[in-house]
Parts: C-alpha cells; sequence; structure tokens
C-alpha cells in the first residue's frame, strides 16, 4: 500500500541495530521516517534512480519496503585489501507493504521517545514522563495548546494541524500530563520542541493513538 500522505516527519536516528537486505546486500538503517531512510552498506547497491526492495525485522515482524535509490556515497575507505569500504545510500519509500507502514511508524515513534528521554534527562527539573504522555482520544476531540507571550492558551479545535508554538494532542489528556509537556516545550530548543509536535501528530494522526508508555527509561 503507498503512502498517499508526505508529512514531513523529523528523521529519527535508530539507536538499535536494525539489520536488513536489499536483494542479497547487508544493509544496516542508521535513521529514518516515515518518507525514507538512510542505510549503510558494503556491498554496491542498485545504480541511483533505481528502484529496489528493502526487508528488515523489527521486533520479530517483517518490515518490507519499495524504494527508490536517491543517492549514493562512500562513507569509509578500505585502507588496506583486507579491509573493505562502507557506503552511505539514502532511499526513499515509495510504497509498504501489509502491516510495514504501521511497524515503521512505531519504530520511528519509539526513537523519537528515546531521544525525548535523554534530552529530558540532561534537562534539570524536566519530568521524567513528560515524553510518554501523549494518550489516545478521537480525531474530532482535540485541544490546541499555544505558547503566547510567556504564557500557554488552550482551546478545543477539530483542526489536527499543530500551530508554530505550542502542540494539539487528544482533548482527554489527564491535566498533569499537560503540565508536564508544557514544561518540556518551554525549556527544550527548537529541535527538542520540534520532537514534541511530532510525537503529538502522530498520536492524533491515527485512530488508535500512540499506546503510552511503549519506551521504559
Amino acid at each position: 500500500m503507498a503512502f498517499t500522505e508526505r508529512r514531513r516527519y523529523q528523521r529519527v536516528r535508530i539507536l538499535d541495530q536494525v539489520r536488513g537486505l536489499i536483494g542479497e546486500t547487508r544493509i544496516f538503517v542508521v535513521d529514518a521516517s516515515l518518507n525514507g531512510l538512510r542505510v549503510v552498506h558494503q556491498d554496491a547497491l542498485p545504480r541511483v534512480g533505481s528502484s529496489c526492495v528493502v526487508t528488515f525485522t523489527w521486533h520479530g515482524r517483517k518490515v518490507t519496503l519499495d524504494c527508490d535509490v536517491k543517492r549514493t556515497a562512500l562513507r569509509r575507505p578500505a585502507k588496506s585489501a583486507l579491509e573493505r569500504a562502507l557506503y552511505e545510500s539514502g532511499l526513499f519509500i515509495t510504497a509498504v507493504h501489509g502491516e510495514s507502514g504501521q511497524l515503521l511508524r512505531e519504530m520511528i515513534e519509539r526513537h523519537v521517545m528515546m531521544a525525548l528521554d535523554e534530552r529530558r534527562a540532561n534537562a534539570r527539573g524536566i519530568p521524567p514522563t513528560a515524553a510518554q504522555s501523549f494518550q489516545t482520544g478521537r480525531g474530532d476531540e482535540l485541544m490546541r495548546h499555544e505558547y503566547v507571550k510567556g504564557a500557554w492558551r488552550s482551546y478545543p479545535t477539530t483542526d489536527p494541524k499543530q500551530p508554530t508554538n505550542g502542540f494539539t494532542i487528544s482533548a482527554a489528556e489527564p491535566v498533569p500530563n499537560i503540565e508536564m509537556l508544557r514544561t518540556t516545550f518551554v525549556d527544550a530548543d527548537a529541535s527538542g520542541r520540534r520532537m514534541i509536535q511530532q510525537m503529538a501528530e502522530m498520536s492524533i494522526s491515527r485512530s488508535e493513538g500512540i499506546p503510552t508508555r511503549r519506551y521504559e527509561p
């Protein structure tokens, strides 16, 4: 099933060792978004502009993606006859198979949560559960939270779009979680704020939302 929406989710670094294959070529997935992957490999891939099929396993379940090779570059040359060169390639996802789209999204969500946990651990006074606070909820029961001139403003909305300076989440979000998310947002840098917005967008972009506490630090 091809992706019909091209939401520009931030690419996340894959901290786990995700090994896969393109044909018979072994690869490692080093970062991912809903639009594409960055992989490293030692053997040649199809030429730039060609199509390929990427397969890898996430938590024991197989992910299969149709991709186009957008670029390939030498990352580390072989220093001797006993070594092999290492290449890096960028792949654009054109279609997903079966549950692969859901699994890819889950993999991205987990690593965004891990990144937020790491940021929070390095930030003084940030509550440890803020990154996991997103609740499930119907897409027409939303609440927009905007940080304007040093104060938070909240109002109901049916528009899932994320505001420039704040986030839109389920209206069912408990008040303590909202306060933690607000605190995290105010103290975060631009990248951290975008991660919070990304998680909020993912949590309301599908009917089942994001299960809370999927990642336990």
